[in-house]
């Protein structure tokens, strides 16, 4: 054949425009963007550099310590607790100096006892370094607009931030919108940034090992308790006014405590169990409280910190270059090129991405990825489309005169085929449907053939998926081999898991023909392992890829063999030993076919080890144990075996005949050179 032109340069790439599309629904799919959130959170867990933390900060959390501490006597609280007692926590750090107490706690309903919100909104209003949480719609309940009015020279500015918080895919807090939060209520000035995602610096456990106070609120509660006791009494109306007057008089908490919070910006959450603040992170497979992503926000806006995400459309841009430079190392022929430069490409990309989050881009990067595998797999498609292309044009010139295999060794290897041949061990199969003449007088003749093919198919998939070669079809029957034209060392073994597989293809198919013709349909199979002549047989104008030889004939007469037996499969003596311990077969006698001088022992096959039916696994154990002491002349145990045998399965013939004998050899021993020996006189 002529050489093929050499292919255009819009020719060469025109599989990048499906695997743009590929790209793009990958990329904009919920598939792609849970990976993209699964190496963001990973990332977060293990960032290439620490995330800044600010240096004042302290957080103070209403913990499990402190629910036991408030639990006992004297005060014996229970959660919620009073909002007096919130009254105190805020006092007490107010007073111990922090700049900013950031409470990420809702009062959203009026408590039982009114008197108790009074205190707690004017004690909140009288300390200007509390910032309380509030919902989108709706502030403190003790802060409404009414409260704040009439007070107003307590609020100069909003003090209130909203604490909602928005996990938008899978369940996990990743982003943060800062416009009116309570990160922002937290700055010393309004911060500008909208929001973003944030660079997370740990849970808990992480922050306080980088330095950052994580204290109980129990003992700042408690500290705060006789305080809040000393303004009420002299705040007879609970008004802001009259707890700002006497909150002048009260001296500053020092010690231990106020050293840990003085000049810092304290957040107020809770983590004890049953608070309900518990939220999903990126950043551990444990929840964490919530105000861990507001003081993260806070330390982000501290710091420049948030996290840009790179917008998609570029994201894809970037994808789709990639995929041009795995294109690109389409130098020369093969796939070694594009392999690595698809690998080279898909790492790098994941790598500038894991570097990029640590310097505040967030580049989604499994479209990156995926464009370079799927480059690779438009690569190795094209390629091998291209690869049939050729073997089609090979098979069309030389298909009509030899086997569809043979064609694909001729291809690879013109010549690799000779027409005289080679002598060669290998296992051949013969398969014929008994019943067949029932069949085909209750099936009208427009049905028959698509019945027949029908079994033929599944038959023929059954064998060929085991490794077999299909070498003809003789009416409903059917000749494979097993070890040619392609080597299969285990031939033996592929051929008895063909047969299996056969039978139970049959097996699932025999009830339809029951039911829709009314007759019942078995199969018999010959296994047979030998030399055999296998070559390109006939002449130049027709050739057939075949074996021949007696291995081949006595295939055949094993399956026709199984009628006189009663069985399905019969293995040659050769195939029997090369599979022996990897099935269940069981000796049935030694087989004397016509026009052969020379016996040979011929087995069934059953079954797979640890597959059979209980009472199928005893049967053949007992019949081989009985067969056993038959050629050990132990006429009595013989006997006994087969009799068992026999009970366990009363229609086996060669049970029921080996009875019968041993019984006789036990009255009148045969010869001493006596073997078990059946003369088949037909074919």
């Amino acid at each position: 054949m002529p050489p093929a032109p050499r292919p255009s340069t819009l020719h060469r790439w025109r599989w990048l425009l499906p695997v743009a599309l590929l790209i793009a629904l990958f990329h904009f799919s919920p598939a792609g963007a849970t990976l993209d959130w699964a190496f963001h959170d990973f990332a977060a867990r293990h960032p290439a550099r620490p995330t800044p933390i600010p240096a004042d900060s302290t957080l103070v959390l209403i913990d499990d310590a402190t629910m036991a501490t408030l639990g006992r006597e004297p005060y014996a609280r229970r959660w919620p607790f009073p909002r007096t007692d919130f009254a105190a926590l805020f006092l007490a750090l107010h007073q111990a100096g922090a700049t900013r107490v950031v409470v990420d706690l809702t009062f959203l309903e009026n408590s039982e006892a009114a008197e108790q919100d009074m205190i707690l909104a004017a004690t909140a209003a009288a300390c200007p370094s509390i910032v309380l949480a509030r919902m989108a719609s709706q502030p403190p309940v003790f802060w409404d607009e009414a409260f704040t009015q009439e007070h107003a020279a307590f609020f100069p500015t909003p003090r209130t931030g909203i604490a909602e918080l928005d996990a938008k895919h899978s369940g996990v807090l990743r982003a943060y919108q800062v416009s009116g939060s309570l990160a922002a209520a937290a700055c010393a000035k309004p911060p500008e940034f909208a929001g973003g995602l944030l660079r997370w610096a740990g849970g808990l456990e992480q922050l306080r090992a980088r330095g950052v106070p994580v204290l109980s609120a129990a003992p700042y509660l408690l500290r705060g308790l006789p305080i809040l006791t000393r303004l009420v009494e002299q705040s007879p109306d609970y008004t802001p006014e009259q707890i700002a007057a006497a909150l002048a008089q009260e001296p500053a908490l020092d010690g231990e405590l106020a050293d840990k919070v003085r000049g810092r910006v304290v957040f107020v959450g809770a983590n004890a169990s049953g608070t309900f603040d518990a939220k999903p992170l990126p950043i551990g497979d444990a929840v964490e409280p919530g105000v861990i992503t507001h003081w993260t926000a806070w330390a982000n806006l501290q710091s420049g910190g948030f996290v840009t995400t790179v917008p998609r459309h570029l994201a894809f841009a970037v994808a789709l270059v990639i995929a041009a430079l795995v294109g690109l190392a389409r130098w020369r022929q093969g796939l070694v090129a594009p392999t690595l430069a698809a690998l080279a490409l898909a790492l790098i990309s994941m790598a500038g991405a894991y570097l990029a989050l640590s310097a505040g881009w967030f580049l989604p990067p499994s479209s990156l990825a995926a464009a370079a595998l799927f480059a690779l797999l438009a690569i190795t498609a094209e390629n091998f489309l291209a690869e049939q292309q050729r073997k089609r044009e090979v098979q069309a010139m030389f298909g009509s005169y030899v086997a569809p295999e043979v064609v694909e060794l001729l291809v690879n290897d013109p010549h690799a085929i000779q027409l005289g041949g080679e002598r060669r061990e290998l296992t051949s199969l013969f398969s014929d449907l008994a019943g067949f003449t029932d069949l085909s007088e209750k099936i009208p003749p427009e049905h028959l053939v698509g019945v027949i093919n029908l079994y033929l198919q599944e038959v023929s998939d059954s064998l060929l998926a085991t490794g077999a070669y299909i070498d003809k079809y003789i009416g409903d029957a059917v000749m494979a081999v097993y070890g040619a034209p392609l080597v299969l060392p285990d031939h033996a073994e592929a051929a008895c898991r063909g047969a299996l597989a056969a039978q139970e293809a049959l097996g699932r198919l025999a009830p339809r023909l029951l039911r829709d013709y009314g007759c019942s349909v078995h199969m018999r199979i010959g296994v047979n392992t030998g030399d055999m002549i296998v070559g390109n047989v006939g002449s130049d104008r027709k050739k057939n890829y075949t074996v021949l030889g007696d291995a081949v004939n006595l295939s055949s007469r094993l399956e026709g063999a199984n009628k006189e037996f009663g069985t399905a499969i019969l293995l040659g003596e050769t195939t029997a030993r090369r599979v022996q311990g990897r099935f269940v077969t069981r000796p049935l006698t030694r087989l004397r076919v016509k026009g052969k001088t020379e016996a040979i022992e011929v087995h069934e096959l059953v079954g797979l080890p640890g597959q059979l039916p209980a009472q199928l696994a005893e049967f053949v154990s007992t019949y081989n144990a009985g067969y056993a002491a038959l050629l050990a002349r132990d006429w009595s145990a013989a006997a006994t075996a087969f009799e068992h045998a026999t009970a366990l399965a009363p229609s086996d013939r060669m049970a029921k005949a080996w009875q019968e004998s041993a019984h006789e050899y036990r009255l009148q021993p045969p010869p001493l050179n006596w073997q078990p020996l059946l003369k088949l006189d037909s074919k």
